[in-house]
């Protein structure tokens, strides 16, 4: 089974938000689809392991293609309602299932806009990531 590292967001009902959101990722190799209960805008970047983190080369390579993936949504259109870099982070979670989590803060990278911080008790790990977004900090990806 691929082990696929990518950073997905969660673009709410509106197909066109995650289209405006892959076309900020331009030159990176993107993917729209649906879950059923929102749209979806995942960029999967190029020369990676297919097969989950290996080794500590994979890990490293992975950290720094989630860098440069999180650097480039700072800028990204406000279109999107959460997202996450990682290694099987499609579909990580519908909306309602993000919004019945307990705590948020189990999964670094998280980026969650305003409203669902507000709604999941504004919890002071999260910082500001973005102009109406807040997050966990990205650490980086470890073999073990």
């Amino acid at each position: 089974m691929a082990r696929i590292y990518a950073l997905n967001a969660e673009c709410g009902e509106r197909e066109n938000h995650a289209h405006d959101l892959a076309h900020h990722f331009d030159g990176w190799p993107v993917r729209v689809f649906s879950d059923g209960t929102g749209w979806w805008c995942g960029v999967v970047p190029e020369g990676l392991s297919r097969s989950g983190i290996g080794s500590p080369e994979d890990a490293a390579a992975m950290t720094a293609a989630g860098r440069r993936l999180y650097w480039l949504l700072r800028t990204a259109p406000p279109v999107y309602r959460y997202a996450l870099a990682g290694v099987e982070t499609d579909e990580f979670r519908t909306y309602a299932e993000l919004m019945a989590e307990e705590d948020l803060t189990t999964f670094p990278g998280l980026v969650v806009s305003e409203d669902i911080w507000t709604a999941a008790g504004e919890r002071t790990e999260f910082s500001g990531f973005a102009p109406g977004y807040r997050w966990i900090p990205y650490r980086g990806e470890t073999h073990h």
